[in-house]
């Protein structure tokens, strides 16, 4: 994967709003990492499920874009399977599935920081076929 991919990743105001570190990128593949905080915390004392889902969101994007086209996502589906409980961080990793011409569907899980799974996702996006770049 090119470089410059990864830096346009790391340029997203969002990720970087919410504390997420790019751990792998290559080709249909990502894994990011976001420390969990007090702000992310709902009212309930959990983590909040915007914040999982936009974790798993990040992954996605990058997964679905790091081919070097424009990749718009067309829906996510999100089911959330336990608390994220006391953690230090989430993990989320999103990973190509498969595809039917230029509907490429991605398969993300979001899982505590001792690997248990708080969360599963399924997308789907566009490939446009524009360069990124």
């Amino acid at each position: 994967m090119d470089d410059r991919l990864l830096r346009k990743f790391e340029s997203d105001a969002y990720a970087a709003f919410l504390g997420v570190e790019f751990v792998l990128v290559e080709d249909g593949h990502c894994v990011v990492r976001m420390p969990v905080r007090d702000e992310m915390m709902n009212f309930n004392g959990g983590v909040h499920g915007g914040a999982i889902f936009s974790l798993a969101d990040v992954a996605f994007s990058a997964a679905s874009n790091s081919w070097g086209s424009m990749a718009a996502a067309i829906s996510v589906n999100v089911d959330f399977l336990a608390p994220a409980g006391e953690t230090a961080y989430l993990e989320a990793e999103a990973r190509q599935a498969g595809r039917g011409g230029r509907a490429v569907n991605y398969d993300m899980e979001v899982r505590r920081d001792d690997g248990s799974v708080v969360a599963v996702l399924s997308g789907w996006v566009y490939q446009t076929n524009r360069d990124l770049l």
